[in-house]
């Protein structure tokens, strides 16, 4: 058995170490002061001398244990174990020599242990580790059971590499939250990488080639930041990484962002040892911390470093790394965590952080990570595995088919694994009720909370739930005007809550200044000094817009909901831009809020309608000055709107909505809406909300079938008048959908130009029978033109197949 003389250490070091009693019997048999005094310049004089000074005063065995310790840290001198077999041969030492002599089995063992021997601490907080991970959470912060979590199918969101993240990437550098849908469109077409790079997994074939891909499976020392919006998946992929890199002989640590506070001193060491060791309640020697941050320095290429949750970190990352650090010494968490990413610590480890997008824009050069990651939607089949698990009765595929054709919005967020889990909960307590529940995502959450509190795990102290819930309402929402996520027990104080009371909701961290060590159930019993934060930030964001609804008196209510809509300005060249739209995510809740407001909120008449109508006026004053000529460069903040006013599902408030905009006309020149949340909330704004429309130009080439079915559908059902349409589409479609053209023409006051991609004279032949059966008496108007014109790759020119003019009540005008 071939060895360098480096390697032969570190399997005899894991042999004497690997097992109590081996380690105990070589202590014993061993004659620690002879060995040495013949080893010559492997062990120091200073360590000679200090192993007989142990040996005297605590016996050999303490002597030998010392020696093996100063093995462990690397103190000997490479080739130590070689001599020491030499030595223990030339002292006829039999026995022990036969004892610690390598075998075949040996080297087998040290490389399926990755050199980790039993029962050390590294070997502690792996299984620690891995019993933490296999453990999943409920949406609302409870744990599954072992059976229901191993049962859990693993899948993983697409996962999109953001090239240039710091320089090109404008959805997020602008520091703003955005809407999960522009957060997806900005990775439409970034390439994809799948789970098994992150990991740098061992495969026969690559499922992707490009660079990114590639640079995860080569390059093992790299730091790179997985994003995603809220309720992605990131933390239950951070413990799918544990336990993939436990499988693939990886030695990783996981680290919470929410469990490290700012005013506690760390070392690298520390981090990774004692940190770890407090979180999963071990209670490890100095001596075994030494023998594993040893092994960590000398194996760096075998470990993985996850922190997960940048965003509910309470400190903030220093953009300039310390110069000339020693990695012994002890840092705040910001500097060290800048000394990792800027890999003046452990070099050759990949490290990986997790976070919302927004957490990252501050990075300077010296920290950014050097590879981004963005964990995009689920995918269709995922999406239905997950469903099938988490459903009690009937299938995802019923419950998804449904959701697509009663509650569009809500079949779309099906495509997050926080919000599918909710949807499956509630359908699990509801059943076929579930269809009333589910039409907003404020009602989704109001269900689920209720449901919960409702349950007899639910756990609140002595405070009514109704006192719970405005109290918690009041807190999320003030934080939120702070722009925290973070709560502090004096926060919970001023509201006379304790961690008892919310802990169904939020979960704690220990402050620093406690010495005592506790189990993590005890943080949430208010027991010690601990930080809070809501389980998921999403549910902060629902008891914010509860407090906007229910308890802020009707000026700051006012005064609020100006702030819930961006400035729009216009530029230096006249075109309208937006402003920092700091609550977004909020305004979602308080739509469906609004939505709900006199079914759920405990309010009188008087003040329902006044907080209706404020809220109407801002958000027509707002629909005013975007949909307008000078608003091209909006349109992104014009499609987020429709979705966001997918929410309104009162008829009798969607026709005071639609009476409050009736005189305006809508101009709508987007062409491309390439997301389908986009196309749904088109629909569901121009059926409900629109009277009249000066332009709408729209590309539906790319459609599907039941998509452009609703659109003419979404026109022939609404009250809109339509001065001038254009529609993009190929030849095959306006054969198809020829009679659904013809049926929309009472809707169209002036001109409607088809606009097709290719196609002949013969391609118009169904369209003008149509119009030739059509009746001009229904006309709106006292003229029309119908124009149909060929184009080339969705730019103008090419031929007119059709022109016709419609007069009211007088036969078709065909021009050519």
């Amino acid at each position: 058995m071939e060895l360098t003389l480096e390697k032969h250490d570190q399997m005899m070091l894991f042999k004497i170490s690997n097992g109590e009693d081996l380690k105990k019997e070589f202590c014993t048999k061993l004659p620690i002061v002879d060995i040495i005094e013949q080893m010559g310049s492997f062990v120091s004089q200073k360590y000679k001398t200090n192993i007989k000074e142990i040996e005297m005063k605590n016996g050999s065995y303490a002597a030998t244990k010392r020696f093996v310790g100063l093995a462990t840290v690397n103190k000997l001198k490479t080739g130590w174990s070689r001599q020491l077999l030499q030595t223990i041969v030339r002292l006829d030492l039999k026995y022990v020599e036969e004892l610690i002599s390598l075998k075949q089995a040996d080297l087998e063992e040290f490389n399926e242990r990755i050199g980790i021997p039993r029962n050390s601490l590294l070997d502690r907080l792996s299984e620690k580790q891995r019993h933490h991970c296999s453990i999943l959470k409920c949406p609302m912060g409870r744990n599954d059971s072992i059976e229901k979590s191993r049962a859990t199918p693993v899948v993983h969101p697409q996962l999109n590499v953001c090239v240039d993240h710091f320089k090109k990437n404008t959805a997020f550098t602008d520091g703003r939250y955005k809407s999960s849908q522009e957060i997806r469109k900005a990775y439409e077409k970034a390439p994809r990488v799948s789970f098994k790079d992150v990991t740098k997994s061992k495969v026969e074939t690559p499922e992707f080639t490009n660079k990114g891909s590639k640079k995860l499976r080569e390059q093992h020392g790299l730091s790179l930041c997985i994003i995603g919006a809220a309720g992605a998946g990131k933390t239950t992929m951070t413990k799918r990484m544990v336990t993939t890199c436990m499988d693939e002989k990886k030695m990783p640590f996981l680290i919470p962002f929410a469990q490290i506070d700012k005013d506690e001193r760390w070392s690298v060491k520390t981090l990774l040892t004692k940190f770890l060791c407090r979180f999963h309640d071990l209670k490890p020697s100095e001596e075994e911390i030494d023998e594993a941050f040893h092994w960590i320095l000398a194996n760096q290429e075998k470990c993985f470093l996850i922190f997960d949750g940048l965003d509910q970190s309470s400190f903030v990352i220093s953009n300039e790394p310390i110069e000339n650090p020693d990695i012994n010494d002890e840092f705040l968490p910001g500097d060290l965590m800048s000394l990792l990413l800027s890999r003046k610590f452990l070099p050759n480890t990949r490290i990986a952080v997790t976070s919302r997008p927004h957490s990252l824009v501050q990075f300077a050069p010296a920290i950014q990570p050097d590879i981004v990651v963005f964990l995009n939607d689920l995918l269709s089949d995922d999406v239905e595995k997950l469903m099938n698990h988490y459903l009690d009765n009937g299938t995802a595929s019923e419950m998804l088919e449904k959701l697509r054709t009663k509650s569009p919005r809500i079949h779309q967020l099906t495509r997050n694994p926080l919000l599918l889990r909710l949807i499956a909960l509630l359908s699990n307590e509801k059943g076929e009720n579930v269809w009333t529940y589910v039409s907003t995502i404020a009602k989704l959450f109001f269900e689920v909370v209720d449901l919960l509190q409702l349950s007899a795990h639910h756990e609140r102290g002595d405070i009514d739930v109704e006192v719970l819930n405005r109290k918690l309402a009041a807190m999320a929402f003030y934080k939120i005007i702070e722009g925290s996520v973070v709560f502090e027990q004096s926060d919970l104080e001023r509201y006379g809550l304790s961690g008892e009371n919310v802990q169904d909701f939020l979960f704690g961290v220990l402050s620093s200044n406690h010495n005592n060590r506790t189990s993590n159930n005890a943080l949430l019993v208010g027991l010690l000094e601990v930080f809070f934060y809501f389980h998921h930030q999403s549910t902060q964001e629902f008891f914010s817009a509860r407090f906007v609804l229910e308890q802020l008196p009707v000026g700051e209510f006012e005064e609020f909901v100006g702030k819930l809509f961006p400035r729009l300005e216009k530029g230096a060249d006249g075109k309208l831009k937006v402003g920092e739209d700091s609550f977004a995510n909020l305004r979602v809740f308080v739509i469906g809020m609004v939505n709900e407001m006199k079914n759920r909120h405990q309010l009188d008449e008087d003040e329902i309608l006044r907080k209706k109508n404020i809220f109407i006026n801002f958000l027509c004053d707002h629909l005013r000055q975007l949909f307008v000529e000078e608003a091209r460069g909006v349109m992104e903040h014009q499609r987020q709107m429709w979705v966001d006013m997918m929410d309104f599902r009162d008829e009798e408030l969607n026709r005071e909505i639609r009476q409050h905009l009736n005189d305006f006309n809508f101009l709508f020149n987007f062409g491309y809406l390439p997301v389908a949340a986009h196309r749904e909330g088109f629909f569901h704004f121009m059926q409900h909300f629109v009277s009249n429309v000066r332009y709408l130009w729209l590309d539906i080439d790319e459609w599907s079938d039941d998509e452009i079915r609703r659109l003419f559908q979404s026109i022939q059902s609404s009250t809109a008048k339509i001065e001038e349409m254009e529609i993009l589409m190929n030849p095959q479609q306006l054969e198809q959908w020829s009679d659904h053209v013809v049926a929309i023409l009472p809707h169209l006051t002036r001109k409607l130009q088809l606009r097709l991609i290719g196609g002949d004279n013969r391609t118009c032949r169904k369209l003008k029978e149509g119009i030739i059966n059509f009746d001009t008496s229904n006309l709106q108007t006292e003229e029309l033109e119908v124009e149909v014109v060929e184009v080339r790759e969705h730019m103008g020119g090419g031929r007119t197949l059709l022109d016709v003019v419609l007069r009211r009540g007088q036969p078709p005008q065909f021009n050519n």
